[in-house]
C-alpha cells in the first residue's frame, strides 16, 4: 500500500509520515503498550488513533492504520485476515477482511488487503465508493472535535469542585460506592473524569469514547483531554481529586516526569492551584494499602486526607471485572 501510496507524483504533499511496526516490540514502542493481539480490530484503531495524533503534531488532520494476519511459512491457528481503522477528529471507522486459508497465496491475499485498504481510506477521506467489507462507523456528536484536536481542554454540562478520575473500563459498583462516600465527607457533588488522553495508553476513539460515556449521565461526567493530574489541574482548577492510593502513587512516579525536580514542581503547581487528594485504601498484590502506607513525597502527602479502611473498602477493579467478562484487553 505504501508503494503505491508513493508511486505517485507529489505524494509528500499528503503522506506525512509512515511506520510499519512489524516486530511484537516495534508494536509495542509504537502504541506505547502491548495489545493482547497485534492483529485485531482494537489494535487497529490504537494505531490509527496513535497516526492521528501524530498527525496533528505535523500539521496534517487523520491518522490510517492496517494490521494483517496472512499466508506465512507455518500454519495459524486464525483466520487470514486484515484490520484497517480511520481516525480523524470527527470519526473512527473500521474495517474487516478475512481470507479463506487455503484458497490464496501470501501474494494474492497482500493484494486483496491493499486494494481493500485504498479503497477504504479513499472513502473516508469522501473520495470513493467504500469497499465491499464489514465494517464500523461512529461521529462525534458535535461536543468532542475540540479536545481530539487539543484545542479544548474539557467538556462537560456541569462544573464540580471534586472529581474521581478513571478510564471506567467498566464503571462499576467501587466507583459509585466511593463517589457516594466522597461526597457524604466533601458535603459537594463528585464529578467522574473521563480523559481521551493517557500517558500509557492510545488515545480514545468515538467507538471506545461513546461506549464509555454510555455508562454515565451526562451531568455527572466531565470529559477532558488531560492525560496527567497536572493537566487535569490545569485545565479544572482546584479541585479535590477522589482516588485510590494505586493512583496516588503513580503521581508520586518519577517514570511519568522528566526526572525528580520535575515531578516536585509539578506537585507544587498542584498545590499553588488549591488542589487536595481524599485518598482511598486498595489492595494490591494480596495487601491492602492506605495513604499511610505509601512512601510519597512530603509536599504531595501534605495535600492528601485519607479515608480509614475501617470506614471504607471495596476489593474490585475494572481488570478484574473485564476478567471475568473473558474481554481483557490493552488496547485504549
Amino acid at each position: 500500500m505504501l508503494s503505491r501510496l508513493l508511486r505517485v507524483g507529489g505524494a509528500s504533499n499528503t503522506v506525512l509520515e509512515a511506520h510499519v511496526p512489524y516486530s511484537a516490540r516495534s508494536l509495542r514502542d509504537w502504541l506505547g503498550m502491548a495489545p493482547a493481539q497485534a492483529c485485531s480490530a482494537e489494535t487497529a484503531r490504537a494505531m490509527a488513533t496513535t497516526a492521528f495524533a501524530r498527525a496533528i503534531e505535523l500539521g496534517g488532520d487523520f491518522g490510517f492504520a492496517v494490521t494483517a494476519s496472512l499466508a506465512t511459512t507455518r500454519p495459524k491457528r486464525g483466520t487470514h485476515r486484515a484490520h484497517m481503522a480511520f481516525q480523524d477528529s470527527l470519526s473512527t471507522r473500521t474495517w474487516k477482511l478475512a481470507f479463506d486459508k487455503a484458497a490464496r497465496s501470501r501474494e494474492e491475499e497482500e493484494r486483496l488487503v491493499e486494494t481493500a485498504a485504498i479503497q477504504a481510506l479513499a472513502h473516508a477521506l469522501d473520495l470513493g465508493e467504500p469497499p465491499a467489507i464489514s465494517g464500523t462507523h461512529a461521529e462525534d456528536d458535535g461536543r468532542f472535535a475540540g479536545l481530539m484536536l487539543g484545542r479544548d481542554t474539557h467538556v462537560a454540562a456541569e462544573r464540580f469542585g471534586a472529581i474521581l478520575p478513571g478510564a471506567f473500563n467498566p464503571l462499576h459498583d467501587g466507583h459509585r460506592a466511593m463517589r457516594s462516600d466522597a461526597e457524604q465527607r466533601l458535603g459537594q457533588r463528585v464529578g467522574y473524569e473521563l480523559s481521551i488522553a493517557n500517558v500509557d495508553k492510545p488515545m480514545l476513539d468515538y467507538l471506545e469514547l461513546h461506549a464509555r460515556l454510555a455508562q454515565f449521565d451526562d451531568t455527572e461526567i466531565v470529559v477532558t483531554n488531560a492525560p496527567t493530574f497536572i493537566d487535569k489541574a490545569r485545565a479544572l482548577g482546584g479541585v479535590v481529586f477522589v482516588v485510590g492510593t494505586d493512583t496516588l502513587q503513580r503521581i508520586a512516579e518519577t517514570r511519568y516526569y522528566v526526572d525528580e525536580a520535575q515531578r516536585d514542581a509539578a506537585i507544587d503547581e498542584l498545590s499553588t492551584l488549591g488542589c487536595t487528594f481524599l485518598v482511598y485504601g486498595r489492595e494490591d498484590g494480596g495487601v491492602f494499602k492506605a495513604l499511610e502506607d505509601l512512601p510519597l513525597p512530603r509536599a504531595l502527602g501534605s495535600m492528601c486526607t485519607g479515608v480509614p479502611e475501617s470506614q471504607f473498602r471495596r476489593d474490585v477493579s475494572s481488570m478484574a471485572l473485564r476478567r471475568s467478562r473473558g474481554t481483557l484487553h490493552t488496547s485504549p
